[in-house]
């Protein structure tokens, strides 16, 4: 059975509309692919600038810091830390730095491997409640999606 569609893939190609409609739709698509492209590259694999590095540097320190703000003054949820260190060659204690961002400063404490959750990547933000340190998957996307949109953002500045 001939539907034809040879003669009516050649009407729509003389049609000036629809030339321009798919040129537009082409164009569209490649950006957003580019754009998706980008997002699909790890963040981190991404080299700034050295001004691009200390926007970022200034921009990510004034997200955590006022996000550890805003988490630090309820405390119901447990106090709240990112995992920002581990000691390398630490085989006697396996103790990670964790950090705090407040009053201006970043507050470093250690944290042994046993009091953490396991399996903890730095990166990962961690609650202390009762003397014992939980995971906290949602603070941990929330930090690490906003720091990437921040790159992200720098990035697509230039």
């Amino acid at each position: 059975m001939n539907l034809g569609l040879d003669t009516i893939i050649e009407k729509l190609e003389q049609n000036d509309f629809i030339k321009n409609f798919m040129n537009e739709l082409s164009e569209a698509l490649e950006k957003f692919n580019n754009e998706n492209e980008l997002k699909g590259e790890k963040m981190e694999d991404t080299k700034l600038t050295q001004e691009e590095d200390m926007e970022f540097y200034r921009k990510k320190w004034d997200f955590l810091e006022n996000y550890f703000n805003k988490e630090l003054s309820d405390l119901s949820k447990g106090e709240i830390f990112i995992v920002t260190n581990k000691y390398e060659n630490d085989y006697e204690y396996h103790r990670y730095k964790v950090t705090q961002y407040k009053n201006n400063k970043e507050c470093k404490y250690i944290a042994f491997e046993k009091d953490l959750p396991e399996n903890v990547k730095l990166g990962d933000v961690v609650r202390k409640v009762d003397g014992k340190y939980i995971y906290d998957e949602q603070a941990t996307k929330y930090v690490t999606d906003s720091i990437n949109k921040i790159k992200e953002d720098i990035i697509n500045k230039r």
